[in-house]
């Protein structure tokens, strides 16, 4: 049975345990226990190396504001991954910077790893909305009911789009309220409008028939894609207030778009002036690639 050191001795300061095991007997016994790693050289080490029978213990001495700053770090999310395009690719919308703050503000905890997959970008694969539809439907097909991200950019630098977590399709989808609106500030912060004031429970995208918000039966959270009218649309519905509209609208080849107080929501126009009608500079989907980390 292995006994405790016969002696320790802390220096005058107290920062150091000098520990002393006058028995090398002890040691050989608790290294015979391995014989198939109690090799000759190592018989010779037991004997005659100092820690036989000496010992010194140190206390470490740590700065506080290490400590803080490691802590901080295991919080920290690491910077958002996007999938590798061709470098003839255009640059994305948003900075890393963006992207993390976006990703904080509106994703979900289980997507907020996932690496980000541009789907379609309009000055990557043109205004057609039959390509638009394609890459969407495409996507779908590949990973279902997948959640994605509508950023889209104004002519004059200003930064909206809408968080989805059903794909955007012509047909009802079942969805939930997680569906929001943001947009861009200054400092790359993000203003969100995820409706939680409503209280509306569980949403069904694609039916404009819905649940009463505020006492306005029909004001909804679907997100649309009409491939008939060439719009995509997040809110709205029957029986909207005067004023109301969709929250975000996208419609004539994505040159022009729309967006107004939406009650679902409750999104004041993510842009300012001119009626909340702003002309399109450039828009990307971003889907969120499952099984790569």
């Amino acid at each position: 049975q292995l006994t405790s050191f016969s002696r320790m001795i802390p220096t005058s300061d107290g920062k150091q345990i000098r520990c002393r095991l006058f028995d090398p007997v002890l040691v050989w016994m608790a290294m015979a226990a391995h014989s198939s790693q109690f090799v000759w050289y190592r018989r010779l080490s037991v004997l005659f190396s100092r820690y036989t029978y000496l010992n010194d213990l140190y206390e470490l001495e740590t700065d506080p504001s290490l400590l803080s700053e490691e802590e901080e770090d295991e919080d920290a999310l690491e910077p958002v991954k996007t999938i590798q395009e061709d470098s003839s690719s255009p640059k994305f919308l948003l900075s890393n910077g963006q992207m993390v703050a976006l990703r904080e503000a509106v994703l979900p905890i289980g997507l907020q790893h996932r690496p980000w997959k541009r789907i379609y970008s309009l000055s990557r694969d043109g205004d057609s909305f039959i390509s638009f539809e394609k890459h969407i439907t495409n996507w779908n097909a590949k990973f279902g009911d997948s959640s994605t991200l509508l950023v889209v950019k104004t002519t004059k630098g200003e930064v909206i789009g809408g968080y989805a977590d059903a794909i955007a399709t012509s047909s009802p989808r079942p969805g939930t309220a997680r569906s929001c609106l943001f947009r861009a500030e200054e400092d790359d912060t993000f203003t969100v409008y995820d409706g939680k004031q409503n209280s509306l429970g569980t949403f069904f995208e694609g039916s404009p028939h819905r649940m009463k918000s505020g006492g306005i039966e029909g004001s909804s959270k679907q997100i649309l894609l009409d491939p008939t009218r060439r719009i995509i649309a997040f809110g709205g519905g029957l029986g909207m207030k005067s004023g109301d509209g969709f929250g975000l609208c996208l419609e004539d080849g994505f040159a022009r778009g729309t967006t107004a107080r939406c009650e679902a929501f409750c999104n004041e126009p993510l842009v300012e002036g001119n009626g909340g009608v702003f002309d399109v500079l450039d828009v990307e989907v971003y889907g969120f690639v499952f099984g790569q980390f």
